[in-house]
């Protein structure tokens, strides 16, 4: 008999479900942990199903949890879930063959023809323990660039930077995201840029103006790992106009101590994959990649 045992959703259950998360976002740079209050906003969606949340406990202690988002993909005519895997805490491995065990359970009630999950090789030997659970890559999301603050250099420009001004830039920081990504719109635009603007862990949000016309900007915050920092937002005319941008961030987090940095860009974008080019001239490395792992029901 199992010394584990999974239980179903429970509201009461979110608290150590962030607490465990956040274990592993604390050591995971790709990888984010939603705060207790976002989670149940979330939770509380049309969309939510509880089916999909299972929880392990070893008595009374959770030790680790598992979840899935189940998509109608109209075009393929299938049902694809969509899951991080099990999280369990350090001495419960064990948990995590029977997390999984248990979802697939659930999405084949559910008629869920394939799962997918997202995977990259520094995040401890979860890539691999996707493999032996039968999943294989299908295509890369994200690509992983990585800069040592120690080594970087000066960025001699024709343009100044200037900190970013919420109540007279948003506007055009607005229409210029929206132009290069499409698929940012309505709520989900006026959120994204608030929420940068209003980051408690935002290290630096720096504009380029030309007769008060934004040319670029940019903006780098700290991340639940301690160690590193990120670029999160770069957003130019030309690349002539990205790097002094780049290069103000970079030392922005030098000077707040931090001497990692890294970069996500989608390698399916155009213009993030024109950006990869000038990230690494400002002295960025690619270090690894986000890939999508599908396995067939």
């Amino acid at each position: 008999m199992s010394e584990y045992t999974i239980k179903p959703y429970n509201e009461s259950f979110i608290e150590k479900q962030v607490e465990i998360g956040t274990f592993f976002a604390q050591k995971w740079i790709a990888y984010g942990q939603s705060s207790v209050e976002q989670v149940k906003e979330a939770y509380s969606r049309d969309t939510f199903d509880p089916e999909t949340r299972l929880y392990c406990f070893k008595g009374d202690e959770m030790v680790g949890y598992i979840g899935a988002n189940i998509v109608d993909v109209e075009e393929e005519k299938i049902k694809r879930a969509q899951t991080r895997l099990a999280f369990v805490l350090p001495g419960h491995e064990g948990a995590f063959d029977l997390l999984f065990d248990q979802l697939l359970s659930v999405l084949k009630e559910k008629g869920v023809d394939e799962i997918e999950t997202p995977q990259t090789s520094l995040n401890d030997n979860y890539y691999e323990l996707a493999e032996k659970l039968g999943f294989s890559k299908t295509r890369t999301v994200t690509e992983i660039f990585y800069c040592d603050t120690s080594k970087i250099q000066p960025y001699e420009s024709d343009y100044s930077t200037v900190d970013y001004n919420h109540e007279t830039d948003v506007e055009q920081i607005k229409k210029q995201l929206g132009e290069t990504y499409p698929n940012l719109a309505g709520d989900n635009l006026d959120n994204y840029v608030n929420r940068i603007a209003e980051n408690e862990n935002l290290l630096g949000y720096k504009v380029i103006k030309k007769d008060e016309e934004i040319l670029a900007y940019g903006a780098a915050s700290s991340t639940q790992n301690e160690g590193f920092a990120q670029i999160s937002l770069l957003i130019g005319k030309s690349s002539k106009l990205k790097k002094p941008i780049i290069s103000d961030l970079l030392f922005k987090i030098k000077d707040a101590g931090f001497k990692q940095v890294v970069v996500f860009l989608n390698p399916e974008t155009p213009v993030e994959k024109e950006e990869a080019e000038d990230f690494m001239a400002a002295g960025f490395e690619k270090s690894a990649s986000i890939d999508i792992l599908t396995k067939k029901l």
